[in-house]
């Protein structure tokens, strides 16, 4: 593999072993303590934490896995007897250096192994892979070893030399916590220097953070306003949107009287673009839209262009089975039947049973040509096809399998979707299990690659299995579209 000049210069400016941080083996020994045992001696429990003897019984959880806490250190951890002479755990840390004014991520594969004679664990650290997002380059040493999925780090060997990795598959990087004392000096003279990153690191947590996606977002200049702004959850997720000069307004889209409330409720994005449209300094209202409307921004907007969304909010809490995207279909069966809005029609007493009537008086033309569109259709989407040891999600196949699917559903799927479907506007999907691939489940709209609707019989809330089968499908098919 051809590797620039430019890297190879940096390379051979780069030392082998760099100096550790000054309280380093301080920071190894905190996060070690997460990774212990509760050895059984008959009756009593010694905790290889902090060595302590219990004699409570300890329970057992549901995967018949024995693990206790230890009363006196407060942590959780694997049961094991007394008689145990091999037990290792294996986890990384990282932190962060400075060569050539280029920043380095660091990292560290930290080996516990028990001395069953002192009934203790010993570490045993070894550095294996050094990121620099400037350059986009992965480095590892030769104590690293991968073969295709299958990783190894040796802890026997000196460091002899760094290369570029050019595996398949990128590095792992998912370490318990990155040491942050030293990172203000470690910036200096990078493009990060003036970037708040240790506060962005304690703001998520500092477990298992995805730093280099943090380095991302620290790339934009709005990124170190937004977090001495207090805004952290817009600087850490859509620092862009805001890479903008101009006033607070032209940035934001509301008024600066609201910062305070911004500020104090540590504002979402979408919290945000909901507060545009209804310029009300009340997060619960925002919160209970987002949660009607599937945090879709865009037919919040729709709607509010039909009435004002906060008193559609209100309407809301009154009525069954309500939700934003129900109230858009009810709305457009009243312009197809060609009847006034008024306010009756815009917020009818019961809205289930005025949704249902508008379905039934709605024709569909049932012509050739929409049959061909609709075929057409599930062959361009056949490809997001899915399916695990449970179910499976298939695109809706013809006008028929829509009519049988509303049938069984007891749904508007096939008098409101159907043409949108053929003509492209809107993406339907049939969630359902393989041992009953004919019974409908769940009726899925996706728009613009994300989901949009997705019900169960009668506008009834998914499963938590079927919600978490189709969070994957999102992440791993749609997204990956």
């Amino acid at each position: 593999m051809y590797v620039r000049k430019e890297i190879r210069d940096f390379m051979k400016k780069m030392p082998k072993n760099m100096k550790m941080p000054k309280h380093w083996r301080k920071f190894v020994n905190e996060h070690s303590k997460d990774y212990n045992l509760l050895i059984q001696h008959g009756k009593a429990y010694e905790c290889t934490n902090c060595g302590k003897y219990s004699y409570e019984n300890m329970m057992r959880n549901k995967a018949n896995i024995r693990k206790g806490i230890c009363p006196f250190c407060g942590k959780e951890f694997y049961i094991a007897r007394s008689n145990l002479r091999s037990c290792s755990f294996v986890y990384d840390l990282a932190s962060i250096d400075n060569v050539d004014n280029k920043l380095i991520i660091r990292y560290f594969e930290i080996r516990r192994s028990y001395d069953y004679r002192k009934r203790r664990f010993n570490d045993n650290i070894a550095e294996y892979a050094r990121i620099v997002p400037e350059y986009d380059i992965e480095l590892v040493n030769d104590r690293f070893y991968r073969f295709l999925t299958w990783e190894r780090v040796y802890h026997t060997n000196n460091i002899k030399k760094w290369r570029v990795f050019t595996g398949r598959y990128r590095l792992r990087q998912r370490y318990e916590a990155i040491y942050l004392e030293d990172m203000k000096e470690k910036l200096k003279g990078t493009i990060y220097e003036y970037a708040p990153l240790t506060e962005a690191v304690l703001y998520l947590g500092n477990r298992r953070t995805d730093f280099m996606n943090v380095l991302k977002k620290a790339k934009y200049s709005s990124f170190e306003l937004l977090m001495k702004a207090g805004l952290y959850n817009l600087a850490l997720s859509r620092p862009k949107e805001f890479d903008k000069k101009g006033s607070f307004e032209k940035r934001f889209g509301v008024n600066k009287k609201f910062y305070s409330f911004m500020k104090k409720h540590d504002i979402s994005y979408n919290e945000l673009q909901v507060l545009q449209i209804i310029q009300r300094p009340n997060i619960a209202k925002i919160r209970r839209l987002l949660r009607i409307s599937n945090s879709n921004i865009m037919d919040l907007q729709e709607a509010n262009s039909y009435t004002i969304l906060i008193k559609l909010e209100e309407y809301s809490k009154k009525q069954k089975y309500f939700s934003i995207q129900n109230y858009l279909d009810y709305i457009r069966n009243m312009e197809k039947l060609e009847v006034p809005l008024t306010k009756k029609v815009l917020f009818p007493e019961k809205f289930d049973k005025a949704h249902e009537l508008s379905v039934k008086k709605v024709k569909i033309v049932n012509n050739k040509i929409l049959q061909d569109k609709i075929k057409e259709r599930c062959h361009q989407l056949e490809k997001n096809q899915y399916k695990d040891n449970i179910f499976f999600i298939r695109p809706a196949q013809s006008l028929d399998d829509m009519k049988e699917e509303a049938k069984q559903q007891n749904n508007c799927v096939y008098k409101n979707y159907s043409e949108r479907y053929a003509n492209g506007g809107t993406d339907i999907y049939f969630l359902r299990k393989l041992d009953a691939p004919n019974k409908s489940l769940v009726t899925v709209e996706v728009y613009k690659g994300r989901i949009r609707q997705k019900y169960q019989k009668k506008n009834r809330l998914v499963t938590k299995s079927q919600n978490e089968f189709l969070k994957l499908w999102e992440k791993k098919v749609l997204n990956a579209a």
